[in-house]
């Protein structure tokens, strides 16, 4: 009886947490909790000044179908620690806590690519 019941504690235990686990937030390598917010290119992909423009890159939707291809700059998933302070939905990326580099496509456009020196996580939503 005494088996059973040390048995099932460490089953309740391993089950809890594994569900811990698995609803966990995501973290930076510093440990500090991330908020992903999607920002949004409203410039030209085939102009670099523009791709590098970090007042370009907003929270507010460009109307575009991003994440399809490799091609043109559209949309780049960042902590929300990288936008400069407003209000939400209308904000800019800051360029003092993330600034961007265009990196040249086949198609004669430009893809965001972060200046890795800032740390901040980034992931780019590219349209063909």
């Amino acid at each position: 009886m005494e088996h059973t019941r040390k048995l099932y504690a460490a089953i309740v235990a391993a089950v809890t947490i594994l569900g811990f686990s698995a609803f966990k937030i995501t973290e930076s390598k510093e440990g500090k909790m991330l908020a992903p917010v999607t920002i949004y290119f409203h410039g030209s992909p085939a102009n670099s000044t523009d791709v590098e423009n970090e007042s370009l890159w907003t929270e507010e939707p460009n109307n575009e179908n991003c994440d399809t291809g490799n091609q043109n700059a559209c949309a780049m998933v960042v902590d929300e620690s990288a936008l400069a302070s407003g209000t939400p939905g209308t904000r800019e990326l800051d360029p003092s806590k993330l600034s961007i580099q265009a990196l040249s496509t086949s198609s004669s456009s430009f893809i965001p690519d972060p200046d890795q020196s800032s740390g901040q996580p980034f992931e780019s939503l590219n349209r063909n």
